[in-house]
């Protein structure tokens, strides 16, 4: 079994399973050890295939009810219906549905997971929120799509998993000035003209502008816990090749 973090508000919630991965519990090794999800990175495919699969069975499924995208950054969602498989491969940044058994992932490695339901309308989601996504609306646009499949804003509970936090989070002076929504979210680095952002405090403050249910915040900084999680920007400080990515998943049973 691979070991998940999970969240209290989620896991309460019946008909539902749900789980953050760490990096331990797979079987990918150097940079991508042990437990990488992401094709495309020089990690050998058998070994993705079988971490999935872990993964899946893990929250007692198997592999072929493992639904992921093609990361791309946007703001865009795809609604999961009957039709899809586990090699439908879209190019979006969340995933909704109202089916059971449809496990939904997202790849992350600093990113902000997301990962929302409805337990009463049975409606999930699961968000893959970089800071581009989450400035052009991809967290408004997710929780628009769980209510036109039924969900109700009184009823949807997010978990935010293992992500960059501000300490860690390094960017430059443009990128402050174009977030002027978000100031108090910003304190001065020790480098010139650059700044920490609290991306996973800029996720958690937009899911609760929705006025959702509720929001939990992340437990994990990805970047500080080289052990547990895989880090892209870590990763490029250390000079390292490669990096591998965790999995944030989410399903109805």
């Amino acid at each position: 079994m691979i070991p998940l973090i999970q969240c209290d508000s989620l896991k309460s919630l019946p008909g539902i399973q749900h789980g953050f991965t760490t990096r331990q519990g797979g079987v990918s090794t150097g940079f991508f050890d042990s437990l990488n999800v992401s094709k495309g990175k020089g990690d050998l495919d058998v070994n993705v295939m079988e971490n999935r699969r872990r993964i899946a069975v893990t929250l007692g499924l198997n592999a072929d009810n493992l639904m992921t995208l093609n990361q791309t950054h946007t703001n865009k969602v795809e609604i999961v219906d009957e039709t899809w498989q586990a090699t439908t491969l879209r190019e979006a940044d969340a995933l909704v549905t109202k089916t059971p058994n449809k496990l939904l992932g997202i790849m992350t490695a600093d990113c902000v997971p997301v990962l929302l339901a409805d337990s009463k309308n049975q409606v999930i989601a699961a968000v893959h929120a970089g800071w581009r996504g989450a400035v052009t609306g991809i967290l408004q646009n997710t929780v628009e799509a769980m209510i036109s499949c039924g969900a109700e804003l009184s009823h949807i509970h997010a978990a935010i998993g293992p992500c960059i936090w501000q300490q860690s989070y390094e960017v430059d002076q443009q990128f402050y000035e174009n977030l002027p929504q978000a100031v108090d979210l910003f304190v001065k680095s020790p480098k010139e003209s650059h700044w920490l952002f609290d991306l996973p405090g800029f996720v958690q403050r937009t899911l609760e502008q929705q006025k959702i249910a509720g929001a939990t915040p992340s437990k994990y900084d990805t970047y500080s816990n080289p052990d547990m999680f895989f880090s892209f920007r870590r990763k490029t400080h250390l000079g390292e090749a490669n990096f591998g990515c965790s999995l944030s998943a989410i399903v109805l049973t």
